[in-house]
């Protein structure tokens, strides 16, 4: 079974594990729509943060506690932070993305991902991914707090 699959059905059971009660009634999921719109909007955002070099607003999307998992390379905000700033994005394009709630505060988006960057030492990187962030909502705001990518092989 694929490492970050692994990850993801881990990740969600903690979650799920949780915030588990003792009530005997199912609690009802207040997740809405707007909660969708507004992960999604957060997650495009950060690509166009990273693509224009707005990395404050890039920092500010990232959970303190935010780990990005990329292959072998695990990051943290100030990681990513420094690739951004270290790189040039010169296009990116999200399709068929979908939210998947978990709780009334936590979501995983996930989507398609074709992107065309240039790293710090002049490499190209044109891969299209499949890619998923986890979401929290904290003090009214939707943080990121994973992200991960795997190489769709076409």
């Amino acid at each position: 079974m694929n490492i970050i699959f692994r990850i993801c059905i881990i990740a969600m059971a903690i979650v799920s594990a949780t915030s588990c009660k003792n009530n005997t009634q199912p609690k009802v999921l207040v997740f809405t729509e707007q909660d969708s719109k507004k992960v999604i909007e957060r997650e495009i955002s950060s690509w166009e943060f990273a693509k224009t070099r707005n990395l404050p607003a890039l920092r500010e999307v990232l959970a303190d506690d935010y780990v990005g998992f990329f292959g072998t390379n695990i990051m943290h905000p100030n990681d990513v932070v420094k690739l951004f700033q270290n790189s040039i994005v010169r296009s990116y394009h999200l399709s068929n993305i979908r939210v998947q709630p978990v709780t009334d505060n936590v979501a995983i988006v996930y989507y398609e991902l074709n992107q065309d960057i240039i790293d710090a030492s002049g490499d190209t990187w044109t891969p299209h991914v499949a890619s998923a962030a986890t979401y929290v909502k904290r003090n009214g705001v939707w943080h990121t707090v994973f992200y991960q990518e795997t190489v769709i092989n076409n």
